[in-house]
């Protein structure tokens, strides 16, 4: 409950003081000029690196990246209009068609992280539905350049700003948590898009409570990576399972959930990467692996499987076994 302001200006103190080699080396330049691949792309429906230059579609997420980085002032100056703008119209991705209706009982819901426009959102959740084979559906949490990302992000989590994309995950998640067919529902969320999530948990809290049917929160799970959050709470502990998987050198963690290992308000196990990629890297797809030799337990809550391991999980497998394990 410390004062928003105050709390603003740690976070700025903290990437822009303390920590701006790692913000300018680590995060700027790791995820943009030294992660350039140039891999084949036999199938264009499979997914693939953020900055694969073979991959042509990338390109044009790069030209907005690099235009929105030039323009970082004046989206500073018309963000409220933007915001009001993106209010038209709701931007989701919808699950690829052969998966859609693969498992009828369960639901996916995808939030991304900054760097990311629609066309990267639509690699992201290709990433996802390779690994687990179930559809997507992606909640695109609009990029406006790395610095006014960074920038939303401390707002964020500061003030608990809603940015639409809160409202749009709310509106997608809570009929999926009230349709009885639906067995369980899982929100995947990567670096900004954790801090969205804890918005939208609380959200979702409020809306289900004014109908008395918040126990619906039990069939959900909550799983990020990158989590860029200062405080993560599960209302009423009714969310199933919430887990946080972070790459020990990528700063957006470092100042998120690495930094709130001891916090009595984030709640959920937390796992670490050390070794693969020394550690280092944010964006999704690049950086971020799906094997659940990669990480280690830094506070797990409770003994409970872990995502990475979760080919079919029903809510009863061993410890480690819950993300990683679906199939």
């Amino acid at each position: 409950m410390a004062n928003p302001w105050v709390l603003l200006s740690r976070d700025l103190k903290w990437i822009f003081v303390d920590h701006l080699r790692d913000f300018v080396v680590e995060f700027l330049l790791r995820n943009s000029i030294f992660a350039i691949r140039f891999d084949p792309v036999a199938n264009p429906n499979e997914p693939t690196s953020e900055l694969n230059l073979k991959y042509l579609p990338n390109w044009c997420s790069i030209i907005f990246l690099t235009v929105a980085t030039i323009l970082t002032l004046p989206i500073f100056v018309f963000y409220p209009l933007m915001m009001l703008k993106a209010l038209d119209r709701e931007s989701i991705r919808d699950p690829s068609g052969t998966l859609e209706n693969a498992h009828p009982d369960e639901k996916w819901f995808f939030i991304n992280g900054v760097l990311i426009d629609k066309q990267l959102l639509e690699q992201n959740c290709k990433y996802l539905e390779k690994r687990f084979g179930r559809g997507v559906t992606g909640i695109h949490n609009k990029s406006y350049g790395p610095f006014w990302d960074v920038i939303e992000t401390f707002l964020q989590r500061s003030f608990n700003i809603e940015t639409v994309s809160v409202r749009w995950a709310v509106s997608r998640i809570i009929p999926a948590l009230k349709d009885e067919k639906v067995k369980t529902v899982r929100m995947v969320a990567h670096s900004q898009g954790g801090v969205i999530a804890g918005l939208v948990l609380t959200n979702l809290y409020i809306e289900l409570s004014r109908s008395g049917k918040q126990d619906r929160l039990k069939k959900l799970e909550v799983y990020t990576f990158a989590n860029a959050a200062r405080e993560f709470v599960n209302p009423g502990r009714l969310v199933r399972r919430i887990e946080h998987y972070a790459n020990e050198k990528d700063p957006i963690p470092m100042f998120g959930v690495l930094n709130n290992i001891g916090n009595v308000d984030f709640h959920g196990d937390i796992f670490v990467n050390r070794t693969l990629n020394n550690g280092k890297g944010h964006l999704f797809n690049t950086f971020y692996s799906f094997n659940e030799d990669d990480y280690v337990p830094v506070r797990p809550i409770d003994a409970v499987p872990t995502l990475l391991q979760m080919p079919g999980h029903g809510g009863n497998l061993p410890i480690r076994d819950a993300f990683f394990a679906v199939v």
